[in-house]
């Protein structure tokens, strides 16, 4: 469970959720290796290309909590949507202007299972979904 702020507010257990998202990223590393060398690297490099932004994400977005800094807590949401895009798109470039040989295919199949992963981490870490 998530700690409990003086205001009774609980905020997600942000932490364990990336670090099992980049233990997912690495367990992709490894299929991909008995593939290729390359693929291996690929796959990586895809997972690391969604987990950083989304790193980003939650830092600028869990800083405030309460009711009265609803406004900052908004504001920071956009902030944080609005450079985990830019840092998606920038670390994309350098993967395909600096990295070769890249396997496209590990590389964006990779980055597409982390955003399921994404969307399942709370269900999974939890054990079932949260009703409060």
């Amino acid at each position: 469970m998530a700690k409990a702020k003086k205001n009774g507010i609980y905020r997600p257990p942000v932490l364990r959720w990336l670090l099992f998202q980049a233990g997912v990223v690495l367990f992709m590393g490894l299929v991909f290796l008995f593939k290729s060398k390359v693929a291996g690297y690929s796959a990586i490099l895809g997972g690391f290309i969604f987990v950083l932004p989304n790193t980003f994400f939650a830092l600028k977005a869990f800083r405030y909590a309460g009711a009265r800094s609803a406004r900052q807590t908004v504001s920071s949401f956009y902030q944080g949507e609005a450079g985990k895009l830019v840092l998606c798109a920038i670390l994309f470039t350098m993967a395909f202007k600096w990295i070769q040989p890249l396997d496209v295919a590990a590389l964006f199949l990779t980055f597409a299972i982390m955003l399921v992963t994404n969307w399942l981490t709370p269900l999974i870490m939890s054990g079932g979904p949260q009703r409060r």
